[in-house]
């Protein structure tokens, strides 16, 4: 399953920074971005630097430690081998989650900022995923977070260009 969500960032792209966004969010502004959101946080693993992401989804807690597969200032792709899943909050189910965002120029003074989740579970998990509307609860999570990821993106680059 994989959805993306486009917002409008209302800076040229030349200003963002999407790697060093990621690695600076707080956990507080990564759990303002959606109400599923409970916690993040970054690290450094054999010299990749990675997050772990906590957030309940339709029910289902999840649980992804991805590490970085490309970090740049315009496309960030994480990977999570092993997140977790906890349906009723109680029952661990395994897959692969891979996060993508980028930006690109929509206008000379405003970028696109692309977040797309795209998640490989085995089979017995997707056919109860589906019968559960996992995907629905993805896609709306998606198109919640992605708005709100770009809006804090734009109000720290206004906070910095204010700050110099």
């Amino acid at each position: 399953m994989k959805f993306s969500h486009q917002a409008a960032i209302n800076v040229p792209v030349d200003r963002v920074d999407l790697e060093e966004w990621l690695f600076t969010l707080s956990d507080s502004e990564y759990q303002a971005a959606a109400k599923g959101h409970r916690a993040a946080g970054t690290f450094t693993e054999n010299g990749v630097r990675g997050t772990v992401n906590v957030e309940s989804i339709g029910g289902t807690l999840m649980v992804q430690h991805y590490h970085a597969v490309s970090a740049e200032p315009t496309r960030v792709e994480m990977l999570s081998k092993r997140s977790r899943g906890y349906v009723m909050h109680l029952i661990p189910v395994h897959f692969l989650v891979r996060w993508t965002m980028t930006a690109a120029s929509r206008t000379g003074d405003t970028t696109t900022f692309d977040c797309t989740v795209e998640i490989e579970m085995p089979t017995l998990v997707r056919l109860a995923a589906k019968l559960t509307g996992a995907p629905y609860f993805v896609r709306k999570h998606v198109e919640e977070e992605a708005p709100n990821f770009a809006a804090d993106i734009e109000r720290k680059l206004r906070a910095r260009v204010r700050s110099v």
